[in-house]
């Protein structure tokens, strides 16, 4: 890494712990708003002396009486003359000024109060404990000095690992920046003072300064960009198996412990929630039994009839490929919930109403997967592996099942995967053709799980949302390592 880059850096990593100390938030003074309880209670004072003048009057009171009435009455008006005085005053005062808090010495204005009324309407989005908050701001302060450290105990080598722990650094050291400014700006406070009016330039500018640095450093040595890629795909990973994780986590809590907030770890109701799935007839081996037979076998048609059909357009320049191709391709845009009632006469008329044949049978004709194999023949196939095949007396369904099926395995993998999940989690269209319960698939079970009109069990609906992705899962890892072995084994160069 250059000096010149490692000094550009280093200055940007301590000009951003400068800013720190600069006054990021101001609470203005806001003493007028705080006076307009007071001025609303003393006006409903003198509405009701003055009332009471009026009863008195009508009933024929003596002088004397309504008099010690109107002093009552005079008395009070001098008071919200007084209040409305001081509210004027203090509203051409307002904004003039305020509390002003920066992330060093991340200490909040001791006049500073917490609103609770907010704080307890949502206790998770407003933590009235700032210690962690004053630990965080000091451990990113700390981690810019270490990162500025690193830098210049690299030396300007080529390959080193300070520079690699430098980013790690400065990249946590940002993250935990953004989460302060974030915290300040959702403090909720009591008048006098307003909710703190962040600086946006200077949030802007120590978030950018850091950032820089860290480009800085991935930019001029491939080692730190290649961990920080490994850490993005981690994180990114880590990100898309998290609701999987809380799925099966809850499935192992009860009803309240899920309605007060998300846990990442498992809790002890599993045989509860296994109970009531059982005291609602929830038969998982009979779904089982059913979806399988209709996500897998519509998935072989649809698989082994779209790459034939993908393989057709491919290998026969006939007349009128193209038009045809093209109307594969208009069947695309129509959405299925379009054709559904059609779909429901028709199979009703045929006599296919609670049978499995209406679900499978039309998954032959899927324009999507007959779209994906081309696209895939067109950029892995050689048209001269059918021509030698040819040459040798191959069928051609023998050249299609024994030379073209392998070199589309990849493909075939992928497009099995997206036909079972969607023939698994299909909801609508069994829903329309199935009514013995007998027949009903897994989506069609947990639906009804939240059919009890007295309570909701989410436990038990979070299991058997867990039961009914497993096997997905189960297909996925089974079929990924086709997805990620070699495409075309065997093409034949021109």
């Amino acid at each position: 890494m250059k000096k010149s880059r490692t000094i550009i850096a280093v200055v940007l990593l301590l000009a951003t712990l400068a800013l720190m100390f600069v006054p990021v938030a101001t609470f203005e003074d806001n003493s007028a708003a705080a006076m307009l309880e007071d001025i609303d209670k003393q006006q409903g004072k003198v509405d009701r002396e003055t009332a009471k003048l009026e009863r008195d009057t009508k009933a024929g009171k003596d002088q004397e009486a309504l008099d010690k009435q109107q002093a009552k009455i005079d008395k009070e008006q001098q008071k919200l003359d007084d209040l409305l005085a001081e509210y004027e005053a203090a509203s051409s005062s307002d904004g003039a000024s305020g509390l002003t808090y920066a992330l060093l010495p991340t200490k909040l204005p001791e006049e500073i109060q917490i609103d609770m009324s907010i704080v307890n309407a949502n206790a998770a989005v407003y933590p009235t404990d700032f210690t962690l908050h004053y630990v965080l701001v000091w451990t990113a302060a700390a981690l810019l000095l270490v990162a500025a450290a690193l830098l210049v105990l690299g030396n300007g080598q080529l390959v080193s690992k300070c520079y690699t722990f430098s980013s790690f650094a400065n990249l946590i050291a940002i993250l935990l920046i953004g989460y302060s400014l974030l915290r300040v700006q959702a403090i909720p406070v009591k008048l006098p003072y307003g909710n703190p009016t962040m600086n946006g330039i200077l949030c802007l500018i120590m978030l950018a300064l850091p950032i820089i640095a860290l480009f800085i450093n991935c930019v001029s040595l491939i080692n730190t960009k290649r961990s920080m890629i490994y850490t993005l795909c981690i994180a990114l990973c880590a990100l898309s198996l998290l609701p999987f994780w809380l799925m099966i986590v809850n499935a192992t809590r009860n009803s309240v412990q899920i309605q007060n907030g998300v846990s990442l770890i498992p809790s002890t109701f599993l045989k509860h929630n296994i109970s009531v799935l059982k005291t609602k007839d929830f038969q998982v081996m009979v779904g089982f039994k059913n979806s399988a037979i209709i996500a897998f076998g519509s998935t072989l048609l649809s698989v082994y009839f779209s790459a034939l059909t993908a393989y057709g357009f491919t290998v026969y320049k006939f007349k009128g490929n193209k038009f045809l191709y093209s109307v594969v391709m208009a069947i695309i845009m129509i959405p299925g919930q379009v054709t559904g009632t059609g779909f429901y006469m028709f199979m009703y008329r045929l006599g296919w109403t609670n049978s499995y044949l209406p679900l499978i049978i039309p998954s032959i004709a899927a324009a999507s997967t007959v779209f994906f194999f081309r696209q895939y023949l067109e950029a892995n196939f050689q048209v001269s592996l059918v021509e030698a095949a040819r040459i040798d007396g191959a069928g051609e369904f023998f050249t299609y099942n024994t030379i073209i099926m392998p070199i589309m395995v990849p493909a075939m993998a992928t497009m099995g995967i997206m036909a079972v999940i969607g023939s698994w989690n299909n909801y609508l269209t069994p829903l329309m053709l199935l009514t013995k319960k007998e027949m009903t698939t897994l989506p069609i079970m947990v639906k009804e799980l939240r059919g009890d009109i007295y309570r909701t069990e989410y436990g038990s609906i979070y299991l058997g949302l867990t039961m009914t992705a497993l096997p997905l899962m189960i297909v996925y890892f089974c079929l990924s390592k086709y997805i990620i072995a070699g495409v075309a084994v065997g093409g034949v160069k021109e």
